[in-house]
């Protein structure tokens, strides 16, 4: 993806990162924009706290429209099925089969390599009013994690 700046929030001795040019859904997904396409991927902080338990991940296949909010596919974990829920609408275009068959690339490059899906938009206008800037979705994690008791390092 080439980012050139990043965000980043340390939680119990973890330091996440989040591409400043992205949004974020409030699951934590990303979402890259150009033109009238959108690349998606997983977060730094949702990949980190799926990876340990991931057994594969289904995303539903090209030619498949997706509506913002709705099931996009799933993450299969040794105990149970999350669903990907889209963080935009539009018909997938592309999977990244890579991802699918190598899934360390969630860990070694959540933001380039390890994208999910390529998505043409419908409504973006409209999608983008619930998505956030990565600076909001940090507000989101910091007000989860003090909520949960966990230590922010400021």
């Amino acid at each position: 993806m080439g980012w050139e700046r990043y965000v980043e929030i340390t939680i119990d001795g973890l330091t996440y990162r989040f591409a400043e040019a992205a949004y974020y859904s409030a699951d934590g997904l990303w979402v890259a924009v150009d033109g009238q396409y959108a690349r998606v991927g997983v977060g730094d902080h949702l990949c980190r706290c799926i990876s340990p338990s991931l057994n594969f991940i289904e995303p539903r296949g090209p030619g498949t429209e997706v509506r913002q909010g709705e099931d996009m596919g799933r993450f299969d974990l040794v105990t149970i099925d999350v669903p990907i829920l889209s963080p935009l609408s539009g018909v997938i275009q592309e999977i990244n089969d890579e991802l699918i068959s190598n899934l360390w690339l969630l860990d070694s490059d959540p933001y380039g390599e390890g994208w999910l899906a390529l998505v043409s938009l419908t409504d973006f206008a409209a999608d983008r009013e619930r998505l956030l800037h990565a600076q909001g979705y940090l507000d989101v994690l910091r007000e989860a994690a003090k909520s949960s008791m966990l230590m922010i390092d400021e």
